[in-house]
C-alpha cells in the first residue's frame, strides 16, 4: 500500500514521492483541503452533539393516526399534559387518522429523526397491519421508545337486544348465527382480532364491522345498528347505562364497573390479549439515542404518577411502562405472536 508523506519544513510544505515514483500533488493545497474537510466534520459532529444536549429546544409533535376521542387520542392527551412541562416544551397532538393508522405512521416514519416528530400507535401498527396488507409503511423505519399503557379490553353491547349476561347473549347468537354484528376500530386492530377469538371461543358466528374511528360506533351501537363492540373507549356509556359492559379482558374486576365479570371467570381463553395490548410512543428510524432515553425516561416518571393512572383508569387504560429496550422486544414478540394467530385463524383482512 502507497502513503502520501508531507514534512512540514521551514515556510513551504515539501512535496514528497509515492513509492511507485508518481510525483505527487501540491502537498500545501492539499493538505488545506484536508484540513478544511476535518474541521467541517467536526463542526457538524459537535453541532449535532449541542443540539441533542439541549433537547428539546423547540415544541415537540406526536401524531394520532386516528380520529379525536377515541383511546389513542385520550391516552396521548393525558400523557402530553405532564410531559410538556417535564421537558419545558409544547407538546402538539395532531390527529392523523386513514388506511388502519397508516396515513400518521407513514407521516412519522419518513421524518426527520431528531425526536422532535413521534407517533402514538397501538400494537396494530405496529405489530398486525403490516404482516396482513401492503401498507405505505414499513415498522423497521420506526423506533420504539416507550410503552405507555394496556387498555382495558371491556366487551359492551346494545341494550336492544334485552340480555343481561355473556351467556344469554351465546345462547341468543347461536340461535341467530350470523345475524349480529360486532364493530371494531378497523380491520386488523386488536379489537377486530380479540372479537375474532371470542366470537370462535364461545362457537357463535358474527359478522364485523369496521370504523375509521370506534367514536364513530357509539351511535350505531346504542341504537342497535350494530351490537358488540370491543373497545375501553364504551366505559362511560357502560357506566350510565346506554350499553352494557358483558366482560372485561384483564386480570381483575374493573371497579368502575365491579359487577361485570372477566374472560377468565367466564372460562374464555383469550390467547393472551392482554399483555399484547398497548400504546406506545415511536420515532423515526435513527434517532440519536440520548434523545430516545431522555424521552423513556420521561415518560417512566409520568407513569409513575397517581394522577396519571388514575385518570387512565377513568377511559379504561391500565398505566404500563417499558422503557426502549424492553419495548422492542416486545413489539419483535408480539410480531411472532399476531404472525402465527393469524395463520391459526386463517384470516385474510384485505
Amino acid at each position: 500500500m502507497a502513503f502520501l508523506v508531507f514534512t512540514l519544513s521551514g515556510p513551504g510544505i515539501d512535496r514528497q514521492w509515492y513509492p511507485d515514483g508518481a510525483k505527487c500533488r501540491d502537498g500545501r493545497k492539499h493538505v488545506l483541503r484536508l484540513a478544511a474537510s476535518v474541521v467541517a466534520i467536526l463542526f457538524a459532529v459537535l453541532s449535532q452533539a449541542a443540539a441533542q444536549q439541549n433537547f428539546p429546544n423547540k415544541p415537540l409533535r406526536i401524531v394520532v393516526p386516528y380520529g379525536p376521542g377515541g383511546s389513542a387520542d385520550q391516552v396521548i392527551r393525558l400523557y402530553a399534559e405532564k410531559l410538556s412541562p417535564a421537558l419545558g416544551q409544547q407538546v402538539i397532538i395532531e390527529n392523523k387518522p386513514g388506511a388502519s393508522g397508516g396515513v400518521g405512521a407513514q407521516m412519522v416514519s419518513s421524518a426527520p429523526p431528531d425526536g422532535y416528530t413521534l407517533l402514538l400507535a397501538p400494537t396494530a401498527v405496529l405489530a398486525i397491519t403490516p404482516i396482513v396488507r401492503k401498507t405505505n409503511y414499513d415498522p423497521a423505519d420506526l423506533t420504539p421508545i416507550a410503552r405507555l399503557s394496556t387498555p382495558l379490553l371491556v366487551v359492551t353491547l346494545t341494550n336492544e337486544l334485552g340480555v343481561k349476561t355473556w351467556p344469554e347473549f351465546v345462547a341468543l347468537a347461536k340461535a341467530n348465527p350470523g345475524k349480529y354484528w360486532f364493530g371494531s376500530s378497523g380491520l386488523g386492530t386488536i379489537t377486530h382480532l380479540t372479537g375474532e377469538v371470542l366470537t370462535r371461543t364461545a362457537g357463535i358466528q358474527m359478522q364485523h364491522a369496521p370504523y375509521k374511528t370506534i367514536v364513530d360506533a357509539v351511535g350505531d351501537v346504542m341504537s342497535g345498528r350494530i351490537h358488540m363492540v370491543f373497545d375501553p373507549s364504551f366505559l362511560p356509556q357502560a357506566k350510565a347505562g346506554k350499553v352494557r359492559a358483558m366482560l372485561v379482558a384483564d386480570k381483575e374486576r374493573m371497579a368502575d364497573i365491579p359487577d361485570t365479570p372477566t374472560a377468565d371467570e367466564l372460562g374464555l381463553d383469550l390467547k393472551g390479549f392482554r399483555a399484547r395490548s398497548w400504546f406506545g410512543l415511536f420515532g423515526p428510524k435513527g434517532m440519536p439515542t440520548d434523545v430516545v432515553e431522555r424521552l423513556s425516561t420521561e415518560l417512566g416518571k409520568i407513569a409513575q404518577s397517581p394522577d396519571l393512572q388514575q385518570k387512565l383508569l377513568m377511559v379504561a387504560q391500565r398505566a404500563e411502562h417499558q422503557p426502549h429496550d424492553a419495548f422492542v422486544r416486545q413489539v419483535a414478540d408480539d410480531t411472532a405472536f399476531f404472525t402465527a394467530l393469524l395463520r391459526e385463524l386463517n384470516m385474510k383482512l384485505d
